[in-house]
Parts: structure tokens; sequence; C-alpha cells
């Protein structure tokens, strides 16, 4: 029997909801996935309950017509929840222990994993999204990843906490709830999308996941096969579209069009009839249709991502680093979809750069822009790798045939 599993991501221009099947080969599919625009969403939180009830309430009712037009019947009892946002933070934590004989057994490594999980207490307030276990150190000697059998007497393991403010997350159970969807598991949404797009190999030579998304921008830095270092940066591309329209007298909507349809990330020398673009009239507006520079819309985006990119590469600089990004950079999220913003990524931070696609489940081929689906993607592979053993439908899913 196949399990099922549901993603839920609430963010700030979109509230995306996937169910994911395991396949008979053993890989996950996603059969079935649905968005609309978010409300009451701003900056990666929810601010009116109200509304984001009613955009989870909306986007499963678009997954179960979506069902019933295929002939069968879906209920979803909960879902794993992505977060996002500046208030999800990380920090590190040591876990050590005495080894009992001459080498380290199994017993030695449950005693450091104990360590390291109860080793840093979360401040009030907090809750904890994922525990990432990096490596170990046999007395002097560090990056050990499998110490089982070498000889020491101090064993200890570096793991990484990333953790978010609890009230957000609670906001979030409210609001599906109110929709009655429990939520499962909140997981950091960078992390997951990572886990879609990255290949193994790319984990261990050095590369960085930037998660753009409206609100904020989520970073994971990957090396040795482990998380070196999580953030997130309150930039993303909602304030693109607000300095367009502080910029150009418009309204967001209007923005997000000249965002979406015309700007790009680099500026570009353009003459003629393209060096300008119309900013359509609203549908309230008396005012005609009028043009502005294409270079002028190409210099206000580029100097806010600029900005994003330039903080970036200042964080791994003062980490060091930078210089390990062996594998280059990967961009998923709604925001990767900016003309020549991958371009200019390579340029701040010297390195080659491509756009994610989910490359460990199936279901996206036919999709136009599979990066946007990164993060949901992740979120399904954890309840697939994690609780493919245990059969999920009771409780999970209700499922029933036509």
């Amino acid at each position: 029997m196949s399990n099922f599993y549901a993603a839920l991501e609430v963010g700030t221009t979109r509230t995306v909801l996937a169910i994911g099947e395991t396949e008979d080969g053993g890989r996950l599919k996603i059969t079935c996935k649905a968005e609309i625009p978010s409300t009451g969403v701003r900056k990666s939180q929810i601010l009116d309950i109200a509304q984001a009830t009613q955009s989870i309430k909306s986007v499963l009712q678009k997954i179960e017509r979506q069902q019933a037009e295929g002939g069968t019947k879906v209920t979803i009892g909960n879902a794993f929840l992505a977060v996002s946002g500046q208030h999800v933070k990380s920090s590190s934590a040591v876990g050590t222990t005495t080894v009992e004989g001459s080498r380290v057994t199994d017993d030695d490594l449950n005693a450091v994993l104990a360590s390291a999980r109860s080793g840093a207490a979360l401040s009030k307030g907090r809750e904890l999204l994922d525990i990432v276990d990096q490596d170990y150190v046999l007395d002097d000697r560090g990056g050990i990843s499998a110490p089982k059998g070498m000889s020491g007497r101090v064993l200890r393991l570096n793991t990484i906490h990333i953790h978010a403010d609890r009230n957000r997350i609670q906001d979030a159970r409210t609001a599906a709830e109110a929709a009655h969807l429990e939520i499962r598991e909140p997981l950091f949404a960078t992390t997951c999308a990572a886990d879609a797009v990255l290949e193994d190999h790319e984990k261990k030579n050095g590369v960085l996941v930037l998660d753009l998304g409206g609100g904020s921008t989520g970073y994971a830095f990957y090396a040795d096969g482990y998380v070196v270092t999580t953030g997130v940066i309150g930039v993303g591309g909602d304030h693109v579209t607000n300095d367009i329209a502080h910029a150009f007298q418009t309204t967001n909507a209007q923005a997000e069009t000249l965002k979406t349809a015309f700007a790009s990330a680099v500026i570009r020398p353009v003459d003629g009839e393209a060096a300008r673009v119309k900013v359509e009239r609203g549908e309230n507006s008396l005012m005609d249709t009028r043009t502005i520079s294409r270079r002028a819309l190409d210099t206000v985006v580029n100097a806010r991502l600029l900005e994003l990119f330039t903080v970036i590469r200042e964080t791994l600089e003062d980490q060091d680093i930078l210089h390990r990004l062996h594998s280059g950079v990967v961009l998923v999220g709604g925001g990767a979809r900016m003309r020549e913003i991958d371009t200019l990524a390579e340029q701040v931070l010297g390195a080659n750069v491509r756009i994610g696609r989910p490359i460990h489940v199936d279901g996206l081929d036919n999709e136009e822009f599979p990066a946007a689906y990164a993060t949901v993607a992740g979120a399904l592979l954890y309840a697939h790798r994690n609780y493919e053993e245990k059969s999920i439908l009771d409780g999970l899913f209700g499922r029933f045939f036509k």
C-alpha cells in the first residue's frame, strides 16, 4: 500500500499545498499540488489569522477540486509545515561523552548523540525545527564522519540546532486548524529545498542554497556532506516590488507586473522602442498609460538584489567559508525566476550559479518553473524518508475512490 504525505507552505506571496505518494520503486512522486495568492501574511509572518485561514481553506478546496476532476476524492487530515522568515535562527551545540572502552562503540555514539540533543537549551519562546549533525571530534582529531571502532578517550559531536519563534509557528497552526488541517511537524523551508535539489557530491564539495521568497531569503551552506551554517535575511521579492512602486509612483500590482514582465537583475544596454516599457493603467485609475525607462527599472531592481547578494557574501566571508564554494550556488524559490538573477549572483559571489530543480522527486517534469516548488518537494521528501516505515493513512489522509 502506498503512503501519502502532505506539505504546506504559507508564504508572503503564495500559499502552496502538495501531496506526495510513494511509487512502486520507492521514489516519491508529487501527485497533486495547488497554490493561491496569500492573504494576511507579510515578511513571512502571519498578521491576520482569519485571512491566512481562508488562504489555507482555499488551497485545500483547490486540491480537492483537482482530485475530483480525476475521479478521486481526497480528504487531507494533516500536513508538514515549511517555515520561513527572519525569525528562524540557528545555534551550535556540542555533545560530549567519555569513551567507555579503548574504542568507540555504538553505546558511545548513542551517548554523544543524546548529549548533543540536550546540550543546547532553547531560550523561552523558541521551537526546534531541526538538529543537524555535523562532524565528530575524538580527542584532538576533528572532521571525523564515522568514529565507530576508532581509539580515543573523549568523543564530541558538533551539531546545529535550527529553531524559530514559537508564536509564529503557533499562528500557522491556529490558521491551519481553523481550516481543519493539523500541522504534523514544522520544518525549515531552506533545508527542505536543499534536500530536494542538491546532489550528495555538491553537499560534500561545498555548495550554497539560496531560497528567494517574497518576504525573506533563506540560506544554507553545505560542506563535507553536512550543513555548516544557515540563516535568513529579511529581503525578498516583495522588497523589490515595493522599490519599483516607490521609484515610479505605481501601485504594488503595477510594480509586480513591471518586475515579472520587464525587469532584469542586471542593468541591460537597450535602445530604440525596447528602451521604455508601458505602465498599464490600474482598474480605477484616470491616468493615461505611461512609459518608464527600462534602464531605470533595471537599476532599481539591481540595487536591491545587489544589496542582498552583498550581505550574503559578507556573511560567508565573516565565517571564512566563501572560499569553500567549490560546487557553486543554487537558487530556488519564486524569486529565482527573475531575469539574469543567476548572472548577478555569479558576479557578486564569485561562483557558478544554477537554478535549482527538484531531482529527488517525480511529478514536476511538466512544470514551467520547478524551482518554485523546491520547498514543498523537500518537505515531502522529509516525510517520505522519516515516516516510510509507518502507515500514515490513518490520521494523515482519508482516501476514498468514487
